[in-house]
C-alpha cells in the first residue's frame, strides 16, 4: 500500500508544472519532480540526488537559497512566496516565487526542507517593464512640468512689470494714474492677457483680452497677441481702429487652424490731462466705473450698443468707439469672465446684482487691496480657493495732481 501511495505521489509531482524538491539538513537533494529535473537539464533524478544548489546555480542565488533553508530548519517556520532571482551557469536568469517549509520525521524532528518554486519570470519581466515605463512617464511628466513652469514665468514676464507715470516725466508722487492687477491662470499658463502702453505725454492705452479656452493653446495665442499689439502702436491712440486692425490680423492667423478660435477684447485710452476715456469693445465684459465722490458703481458703455464680434471671427469687423469722462477719485475696473465662473452652480453673470454687490463690498479699498478683497469675496461665495477659468483683473485709479487718493472720502457705494 505504501508503495502504491509513493507511486501516486510521484505521478502527481511529475504532472505539476511547479518545481518540487526535498532536501536534507545540509541542502542536498533527496527527491525532485520532473519540472525540477527539466529546469536543471538533468537526465534523471539520480543526476541530482546528493547534490546542492551550489552545483546547479551561481553563488548569487545558491548562497541566499541555502541561508533561507537553514533559517527554516533553525526556526521551524516556513518562508512563503518569496520572489527570488535565479542565476544559472549557462547564462539563464529566471525569477521564481518560492515557498520552503520544514520537513519532519515521525517524531517531529526537522530533517530537512521541502520547497516549491513557481516560475514568474514573465510576470516579473512585465513588472520591470511597467516600472521602467512608469519611470519614463514620470520623467516626461517632470519635463512637461518644468517646461510649463518656464512657460508660466515667460507669460508672467509678458504682463506689465511696471506702469507708466502720467503725465510723462512726472515724479512718482505726482502720477495721475495708479494701476494694479492680479493674474490667476486656471493652469500653469492661461489665455487671459493685458498690456499697458504710453501713447503720448498724457495718454495711455490698455488692452485686456480673453482667449477662448485656457491652458497651453490659449497661452500660445496670448504670445501672438503680444507681438501683434507691438506692431499696432501706430494706431493705438484710436480704439476702434486698433481693434479693427488687431481683429484682421488675428483672423489671418486663426484662419488656417483646424479648430475655431476667437478672442474677446476691450481696449481703452485715457488722457490724464482731460479725464477723457475712449474705448471700443470686441465681445468682452464691459468694465465698471467706480466713483468715490458719488458712490456709483456703473457699467461703462451704452446698453443699447450691441458689441460686435469677438476678435478673429469676422475679418472685416468694425468696432465702434465710445467716450466717457472720469473725475478725480474714479476707478476703472477691467476683468475677464473667469471672475464669474465660480463652479458648482454658483456662477454669476455680467451685470448681475450679486456681481455688483461683490465689487461694491471690495471698493472700500484701493489698488491691489481692492483686487485682493474682491478675489477673497469670490472665493468665499464659491466655497473654494480655485477658479474654473483664468482670471485677470485690472484696476486703474484716476487722481490728477492735487488730489490725494488715499484721503478721499469713501461714501456708501451703490450700483445703478
Amino acid at each position: 500500500m505504501a508503495t502504491i501511495d509513493h507511486h501516486l505521489l510521484m505521478a502527481l509531482m511529475d504532472t505539476i508544472p511547479d518545481r518540487i524538491y526535498f532536501k536534507d539538513r545540509e541542502g542536498r537533494f533527496l527527491s525532485v519532480n520532473k519540472a525540477m529535473r527539466d529546469f536543471m537539464k538533468a537526465p534523471d533524478q539520480e543526476a541530482m540526488l546528493g547534490r546542492t544548489d551550489f552545483d546547479f546555480f551561481l553563488p548569487a542565488h545558491a548562497q541566499p537559497a541555502f541561508n533561507d533553508e537553514q533559517w527554516v530548519i533553525a526556526t521551524g517556520k516556513p518562508i512563503v512566496g518569496k520572489v527570488e532571482r535565479e542565476d544559472l551557469p549557462d547564462g539563464r536568469v529566471t525569477w521564481a516565487s518560492t515557498t520552503k517549509v520544514p520537513m519532519r520525521d515521525e517524531q517531529g524532528n526537522i530533517i530537512g526542507t521541502c520547497g516549491i518554486s513557481r516560475d514568474v519570470t514573465e510576470e516579473h519581466t512585465k513588472t520591470e517593464q511597467l516600472e521602467e515605463y512608469a519611470a519614463m512617464l514620470a520623467e516626461k511628466q517632470a519635463q512637461i512640468e518644468r517646461d510649463l513652469m518656464l512657460a508660466h514665468q515667460v507669460q508672467q514676464a509678458m504682463l506689465p512689470q511696471s506702469y507708466p507715470c502720467m503725465p510723462r516725466g512726472a515724479a512718482a508722487s505726482a502720477c495721475a494714474l495708479h494701476f494694479a492687477h492680479r493674474y490667476i491662470p486656471e493652469a500653469m499658463v492661461g489665455g487671459d492677457f493685458f498690456t499697458v502702453a504710453t501713447l503720448s505725454d498724457t495718454q495711455v492705452g490698455l488692452l485686456i483680452c480673453d482667449v477662448m479656452g485656457h491652458g497651453t493653446p490659449a497661452a500660445l495665442i496670448t504670445a501672438v497677441q503680444r507681438v501683434l499689439v507691438e506692431e499696432l502702436q501706430s494706431v493705438a491712440a484710436e480704439p476702434g481702429r486698433f481693434l479693427t486692425e488687431l481683429n484682421a490680423r488675428l483672423h489671418h492667423f486663426f484662419d488656417p487652424l483646424p479648430t475655431s478660435m476667437f478672442v474677446t477684447g476691450f481696449y481703452l485710452t485715457i488722457d490724464v490731462a482731460t479725464g477723457v476715456v475712449r474705448f471700443a469693445n470686441a465681445g468682452h465684459p464691459r468694465p465698471l466705473r467706480i466713483s468715490r465722490h458719488t458712490g456709483e458703481v456703473r457699467i461703462m458703455g451704452a446698453d443699447q450698443l450691441k458689441p460686435p464680434f469677438a476678435l478673429g471671427v469676422i475679418p472685416d469687423s468694425v468696432y465702434a468707439v465710445e467716450e466717457e469722462k472720469i473725475g478725480p477719485g474714479d476707478m476703472l475696473f477691467l476683468y475677464t469672465d473667469g471672475i464669474f465662473d465660480l463652479g458648482e452652480g454658483k456662477e454669476m453673470a455680467f451685470g448681475d446684482a450679486s456681481f455688483l454687490d461683490m465689487v461694491r463690498s471690495a471698493a472700500a479699498h484701493t489698488g491691489g487691496a481692492f483686487l485682493d478683497n474682491l478675489l477673497a469675496n469670490a472665493r468665499a461665495i464659491a466655497g473654494k480657493t480655485t477658479f474654473e477659468d483664468d482670471v485677470c483683473l485690472v484696476a486703474i485709479e484716476y487722481s490728477p495732481p492735487g488730489e490725494d487718493r488715499r484721503t478721499q472720502p469713501l461714501p456708501q457705494l451703490h450700483a445703478d
